[in-house]
């Protein structure tokens, strides 16, 4: 026993100083990373809680949207080389939803406290089971869960909220893949953080993992960012003219979209859609986004905010209304889940709440049936603009 402490304490001692090395070594962030939506930027910290510590930054939290990267609107090309004077850092990819960003947050220490921070919710996130297990186990961070299960600014009550939905998501996992990861420590701590003792027992083991994510997240944030090569952008210091951005991101659309009549981006509908037109017709009669998990992952994401100190912009975005009618997902119930998602950021006071659901029928807002496109991506940018400027 007394020799199996010992080990225990000599990695403790043996990382600690390689962590201390590290951390001395870490490159400069350079800011217009922000522009890119990296991996390393969903499940480490690092790269996170230093571009929020850089001055004129908004975080956006989103999911596949965040990757519309050919669509001129979006906030990396429209704000290309500051040109509004901040950078947009996009954290988010397919499937990334509350819980996930909700763990994001959490584990961010005060580093995002009382900076600009924006939250994009996708309707596809809410079918009735919430994010499946295996997109969830794509974008969990192990380093994040067991940071901030071992921050004691974080309340217990809250702590057990995520464990239950971890612990739910692991077994959910492995019972449909047969992957079981008993071991971890991550799902140890989910499956035991109701018992003060077993928490003690871990500690060791959950201690050690958490500061080897901690070097593994340095290690591939330094790569990322000795990899990156940003391109020059030559910026405008002009005001900019919302009337004629439209035009233009119109006239774009028109382009990119002339296939079809729904206004989607061609490659979209030629893979997704094109010849199985015909058999889509009313394929969505049954769907409903009135009943799902991700109403309480959403509740969790604005808690975990409001205990942070964050005001978040909050992004509610619409469905295609013409695609929904022709697929039998009815206005009706759209409406549905339009008022939950209102109702539940309405309970918070520190949100402010950009509502985009109206325009669901408005031409090239967005880019196929569930991502934001020329018009949605330019509400955003004005949004941006008057959030970045408040005081």
């Amino acid at each position: 026993m007394i020799g199996a402490v010992s080990t225990i304490a000599a990695c403790a001692v043996g990382l600690s100083c390689a962590a201390y090395c590290v951390a001395g070594r870490m490159p400069s962030y350079p800011p217009a990373l922000g522009n890119d939506n990296s991996t390393e930027k969903i499940t480490g910290r690092w790269l996170v809680e230093t571009a929020a510590e850089l001055p004129q930054t908004i975080t956006i939290y989103g999911s596949s949207e965040l990757r519309t990267f050919e669509i001129s609107t979006h906030p990396s090309n429209f704000f290309a080389g500051e040109r509004s004077g901040f950078q947009v850092n996009l954290v988010g990819r397919g499937s990334c939803q509350s819980l996930i960003h909700a763990m994001s947050i959490a584990a961010s220490g005060d580093s995002l406290s009382g900076t600009k921070v924006v939250l994009i919710t996708s309707p596809q996130s809410y079918v009735e089971g919430g994010i499946a297990p295996d997109l969830f186990m794509a974008n969990f961070s192990e380093e994040q869960y067991l940071a901030l299960m071992s921050d004691d600014s974080i309340p217990d009550e809250m702590k057990l909220r995520f464990s239950q939905r971890v612990d739910e998501l692991f077994d959910e996992y492995a019972e449909a893949t047969g992957d079981k990861r008993d071991m971890s420590a991550s799902s140890l701590l989910a499956k035991y953080a109701s018992s003060d003792v077993m928490r003690t027992v871990l500690a060791p083991y959950t201690g050690i993992s958490e500061l080897l994510c901690w070097l593994r997240d340095r290690a591939e944030s330094k790569a990322l960012i000795e990899s990156f090569e940003p391109v020059s952008e030559e910026v405008s210091a002009e005001p900019i003219d919302w009337e004629q951005e439209e035009l233009d991101a119109v006239a774009e659309a028109e382009v990119a979209t002339d296939n079809n009549d729904f206004g989607i981006l061609n490659g979209y509908y030629n893979t997704y859609i094109g010849r199985r037109l015909d058999v889509m017709e009313g394929q969505d009669s049954g769907l409903s986004y009135s009943v799902s998990e991700e109403y309480g992952d959403l509740r969790l994401l604005l808690d975990v905010c409001e205990l942070k100190g964050i005001e978040p912009l909050f992004v509610h975005v619409p469905l295609h209304g013409e695609w929904s009618d022709y697929t039998g997902f009815t206005a009706e119930r759209r409406e549905e889940y339009y008022s939950n998602v209102r109702e539940i950021v309405s309970e918070y006071s520190n949100v402010t709440l950009l509502d985009l659901t109206g325009n669901e029928y408005e031409e090239y807002y967005l880019c196929d049936i569930m991502h934001l496109g020329w018009k949605g991506w330019l509400d955003v940018d004005k949004a941006l603009v008057e959030f970045f400027e408040q005081d």
